[in-house]
């Protein structure tokens, strides 16, 4: 930044940290400008075509400044100073036509376009900032107004931003410091508008034109809100119509809500009719936009009681913008009835330096500062007047604390903030006390002291909260109250209630978090003195929240208030350390939140206990499963840290939970015995009675919640704590590994999702053993079906079981009755082969039977409503194959000398699944293309062992890759498989390997996803490129010469298989097709005329009566063309040809 010419186009991430398109932006807007400068243009109807395209390129620069308005601020007043010079040239002109009828007509359209760029600069950068650039001499107000008439004539033939535009200027303009009545001309020749008559004085008519605006939607209800309030509040027009303009606004609410006033019983009239509602929106925008404008309540003193009947209607509960609209317009009334008493005692700020914070001597230099505590001095000797309605309108805001909405509970929550600073000590610290009553209402306190809030809502708790944080900030909250109101907060701080399968309070715990950070804000030296009492306890829980709350917004908004605590009040345990380990990005992603960071935090012993007592009271309860789910983790991670806590005290209330009727609770007790049992195994082995009440929790489980509705959650969470007892290796005697067993089988029948149920199964297995019956109830399960989705689950289980089950597995994978079967049969064969490689047993006899079951599972290509759900039996099986050759570097050797041309088939169905579709599929081919190619020992360093074709061509496609091992090219860039078009590149060179079925394979694979888009531009672009080099192969013993002439005889072959058996036709036409269209085809001699007398056979056999007379056409250009003459003289038939063709092929 030392640099000033810097280049403006710089960046910070992703977010634009200057005006980079300046230079386009005012190269656009010079000609924009200089042609709406040519008056001679000002009576078309419409801008030119031209600047209107330039003007909605401007809009879309400025548009994408939304997010950060400020990069416009440096060249804000060359734009719109600019802009506005030929608007204020365009409303002269305009004005002088409306005096002078004689002069020529001018369009009241032609100027919508730049219009709209005002409006647009508005919309990003905020009207009070553009309108610092508008011009505001007394000459524009009558050219401005009259324009504003005229556009407001006939609202439908203008727009609606060109008005936006004038009634601000116009809110501008009514502030210039001169008698607007000594400016009236008497403007003639203006049309009638509604009830305003062109008799009126210059400042009636500007009023009634506000008025005719306060009913339109958007942003013209907006302007005309803040034209009428600076116009009203001015010294020579509020005496006159300030009184008759509030008697007129509420005229216009009763009028508008009157249908729910007259009848409250009547449904069919509860809601009110949109036009009604925007009246009052907009009387209501006026009437708080003037409150905060006016300096005394003198004027309107009469209506008063009228305003507080209106905002004590109860007619507009279905309207939330009109509820905010009244609490706001409540409190501007309160305020300006309140005298501007400026409380100095309560308004002292010490400010402590960090350093002063960080050696602990914060509270010392406050006291310093601040020798006269507010709360202890003598405030209530100042003589205050406080009228009465100012206690009825705080009674207001207090119920608006409990709206339903939001944005009404905030307008609120400031309104009470505000009033109470102007109010005296004895007042302010009564609405404190209303404020935390709230808190406390419809709550229970249980027998151990905890807040139960399951009877409250969240609205009137995250009202509160929000009031209580205001009035924090404002200095407001003092000792006495403090210690009454902390605890509450602490308990805003974990606030959830459950409907059904959600919950509520996620905005209750953020406001709770919104008042912590407040609260460090507090300047008054005795309410440090309270926090530093209650500093452990704030600090434990906000850490727990940062760490354990389920929403990333709430984690963050701990973390700030942490922040600001240790940075303002320096009374946190280790403050700077822990704010380390939960600053703001560390507690953004959940699972690090969860696992990394409360473990790291858990090395402080002050915070220890406190996260593990909020994981097990709160977190894994939770009624969201993943948060449960992290929760369990985070307790195998924590529970180590401090073994005899757990077990002595958190252990004995979790396992109390097993038999809970609440399914969460249910499921997380029984999850987390688990975790401990595992992860502080030792401990409780050690203690006879944790002992007993850990194998017990099985037996504890009610019958009647593994059976009925909720079983398959509960039986997971079962599955997962018999799997922590077999990985710590307790000793369970037969009774309960029977007990075990039988609760793993009504898993596997019950889950849908078994993946972490046959995890535990295997660990159960591994500890275990599992008996002879049981082996074959796992074996009868596979072939009579309990439910429809058991035999999967039982198929998937299989991969725990014994070597001689690889036989049954491989059947499944061959002729498993559903696709779902087959995909977790070839899962199950991986893992199963896996633990037979781990039992380093040399006998690997079943090798040859599982790669042949898995090949022929890469044949699987069946299709249903679901898609293609072949894919995921052919993704498992290339999986499953790289588990196992990955794990013997000897199995492709051992496969090639029992069986060669399985070795040679499972070569070419590798490479062909290298050029598939589907990313996930290709990159898992891809894997295992790389481990055959470098990880296996046959063909490599000369060795002879196996089949000597197979160690050949591998040896030739090792040749033939271009890139290395380490998944980087010739150039260092980073190749990933899932990246089609580096995929088919690094493949392609394959075709030129010596071996023919090698060769079709692939060739078959890429003229398949050649014909399919999107990647078949990628096949085809690579399948091209290669064919360019075919011309100058040379043969060599790596690999056979195969030039164009291959290629074409390769396409002519797939020409000529049964239409009737064969899907690859209608590819094999696509691509070629193609390549001819490309001209990857042109260096083939004699084979043109071979492959036109192929595909004139092919035309005759397959085509011929289905393309009419194309059918001839085709057949007489094969025969009569002379393909062998020069390509130059070929081409034009080939383009005929290849017209004529594709009109015949259907979609793939």
């Amino acid at each position: 930044m030392n640099n000033p010419a810097a280049d403006d186009t710089e960046d910070v991430g992703s977010m634009p940290t200057f005006f980079k398109e300046h230079v386009e932006f005012f190269d656009s807007l010079d000609w924009i400008l200089d042609s709406a400068k040519q008056s001679e243009t000002w009576s078309l109807s419409v801008a030119p075509e031209e600047e209107s395209e330039r003007v909605e390129r401007l809009i879309r620069i400025i548009n994408s400044y939304q997010e950060q308005p400020m990069c416009l601020d440096p060249h804000l007043g060359r734009i719109v100073g600019q802009i506005i010079k030929v608007v204020q040239q365009y409303v002269y002109v305009f004005y002088d036509n409306t005096v002078d009828s004689k002069s020529a007509p001018i369009s009241v359209t032609r100027f919508d376009g730049i219009f709209d760029l005002l409006y647009i600069l508005c919309k990003v950068r905020g009207y009070k900032i553009i309108l610092r650039f508008f011009p505001h001499g007394v000459v524009d107000i009558e050219p401005v107004f009259a324009t504003l008439w005229l556009f407001s004539a006939d609202l439908n033939a203008t727009a609606w931003q060109s008005r936006y535009i004038l009634l601000i200027w116009l809110s501008l303009l009514a502030m210039i410091p001169f008698d607007i009545e000594s400016i009236d001309s008497g403007i003639a020749n203006l049309p009638a508008i509604s009830s305003i008559s062109s008799n009126q004085s210059l400042i009636e008519r500007w009023i009634g034109l506000g008025k005719l605006f306060l009913g339109k939607s958007g942003c013209e209800m907006e302007g005309a809100a803040v034209m009428l309030s600076r116009l009203l509040s001015r010294k020579d027009s509020g005496a006159s119509f300030q009184p008759s303009f509030v008697k007129w606004a509420v005229q216009q609410i009763n009028d508008a809500a009157s249908p729910v006033i007259n009848h409250p019983n009547d449904e069919s009239k509860a809601v009110l009719p949109i036009e009604s509602v925007l009246q009052i929106n907009g009387t209501l925008r006026v009437l708080c936009h003037l409150f905060s404008a006016m300096t005394s309540p003198a004027l309107i003193e009469n209506q008063i009681p009228l305003l507080l009947d209106i905002f004590s209607l109860d007619a507009f509960d279905h309207h939330s913008v009109t509820r905010k609209l009244i609490s706001k317009a409540v409190q501007r009334l309160a305020l300006l009835l309140l005298p501007v008493t400026v409380l100095e005692k309560r308004r002292v700020h010490a400010r402590p330096s960090l350093r002063t914070n960080l050696n602990g001597n914060g509270a010392d230099t406050v006291s310093s500062l601040c020798s006269t505590d507010p709360c202890t001095g003598g405030e209530d000797s100042i003589d205050v007047d406080i009228p009465e309605e100012v206690e009825l309108f705080v009674g207001i805001l207090l119920q608006k604390l409990r709206d339903k909405d939001t944005i009404v509970r905030w307008s609120a929550a400031k309104g009470i903030g505000r009033i109470t600073e102007r109010l005296p000590l004895a007042f302010a610290q009564e609405i404190v006390t209303a404020v935390g009553d709230i808190l406390k209402e419809e709550t229970l306190r249980t027998e151990d002291g905890r807040i139960d809030v399951s009877m409250t809502t969240e609205y009137s708790w995250h009202g509160s909260l929000l009031c209580l944080a205001e009035l924090s900030r404002r200095g407001m909250l003092y000792p006495q109250a403090l210690r009454e109101i902390i605890p509450w907060v602490v308990r805003g701080l974990t606030f959830e209630i459950q409907r059904g399968d959600y919950s509520v309070g996620s905005n209750v715990r953020d406001a709770a978090c919104y008042v912590m950070w407040s609260l460090a804000r507090i300047p008054n030296p005795s309410s440090r003195r309270v926090f530093a009492e209650m500093s452990t306890q704030m600090a434990a829980t906000l850490v727990s929240v940062a760490v354990f709350d389920r929403e990333s917004s709430v984690r963050r908004a701990a973390s700030a208030a942490f922040q600001e605590h240790v940075g303002r009040q320096s009374a946190f345990p280790h403050g700077i350390a822990v704010l380390q380990l939960v600053d703001f990005f560390s507690v953004g992603i959940m699972r690090n939140a969860f696992i990394k960071a409360s473990r790291n935090v858990a090395e402080f012993e002050v915070y220890r206990h406190p996260l593990l007592h909020h994981l097990c009271t709160v977190t894994i309860y939770h009624w969201d499963l993943k948060t449960r789910d992290l929760a369990i983790r985070a307790l195998r991670e924590l529970a180590p840290v401090s073994p005899r806590y757990v077990l002595t005290l958190l252990l004995p209330e979790i396992v109390s939970n097993v038999s809970s009727p609440f399914l969460a609770v249910r499921h997380g007790a029984i999850a987390a015995t688990g975790a401990i049992a595992e992860s502080i195994a030792a401990e409780i082995k050690a203690d006879a009675n944790a002992t007993k009440m850990v194998l017990d929790v099985a037996d504890n489980v009610p019958q009647r919640y593994i059976e009925d509705f909720g079983a398959g959650l509960t039986l997971t969470a079962l599955a997962f704590y018999m799997g922590c007892l077999s990985r710590a290796k307790w000793n369970i005697g037969d009774n309960v590994q029977s007990r075990f067993f039988g609760l793993f089988e009504m898993a596997l029948v019950a889950c849908k999702n078994v993946d972490g149920i046959v995890d535990d199964f295997t660990a159960f297995v591994d500890a275990y053993g599992l008996k002879p019956e049981q082996h074959s109830c796992i074996e009868n399960n596979i072939k009579v079906a309990k439910s429809g989705t058991s035999r999967e689950s039982f198929v998937l289980a299989m991969g725990a079981l014994a070597e001689q089950d690889i036989g049954l597995l491989c059947s499944v994978v061959t002729k498993g009755e559903t696709v779902e079967m087959r995909r977790n049969a070839a899962v199950a064969l991986g893992r199963l082969c896996r633990r037979t490689q781990d039992s380093k047993r040399n006998d690997k006899t079943w090798a040859v039977g599982v790669v042949a079951a898995l090949s022929q599972g890469l044949n699987d290509h069946s299709i249903d409503n679901r898609g293609d759900v072949g894919s995921w039996v052919r993704k498992q099986s290339l999986q499953s194959l790289a588990i196992i050759f990955d794990h013997d570097n000897q199995m492709a050797q051992r496969i090639s000398a029992e069986d060669g041309a399985l070795a040679m088939r499972l070569v070419g169905q590798v490479l062909c699944a290298t050029t598939e579709k589907i990313d996930k599929l290709r990159a898992a081919a891809g894997r295992m293309f790389e481990i055959l190619l470098y990880k296996q020992q046959i063909g490599q360093n000369g060795t002879a062992a196996g089949n000597v074709d197979v160690g050949k061509c591998l040896n030739q496609l090792r040749q033939l890759d271009p890139m290395q091992p380490d998944h980087c090219s010739a150039n260092g860039d980073e190749f990933t498989w899932t990246d089609a078009a580096a995929a088919f590149r690094r493949v392609v060179p394959a075709l030129s390997v010596s071996y023919e079925q090698i060769r079709r394979s692939l060739f078959e694979g890429l003229v398949f996803t050649g014909s399919a888009e999107p990647l078949g531009k990628f096949a085809v672009n690579a399948v091209a490129a290669y064919a360019e080099t075919l011309s100058e192969t040379v043969a060599s013993e790596s690999a056979a010469q195969w030039n164009v002439n291959g290629l074409v005889a390769e396409l002519t072959r797939l020409l000529h298989t049964d239409k009737r058996t064969s899907k690859i036709i209608n590819p094999a036409l696509i691509v070629a097709d193609q390549l001819i269209e490309q001209g990857a085809l042109l260096a083939a001699d004699t084979k043109r005329q071979v492959a036109a007398d192929h595909l004139f056979e092919v035309v005759c056999i397959h085509g011929a009566a289905d393309m009419g007379d194309d059918g001839a056409g085709i057949g007489s250009l094969l025969s009569e063309t002379e393909w062998m003459q020069d390509t130059v003289d070929v081409k034009e038939a080939r383009s005929r040809l290849t017209k004529m063709i594709r009109r015949h092929i259907p979609p793939s």
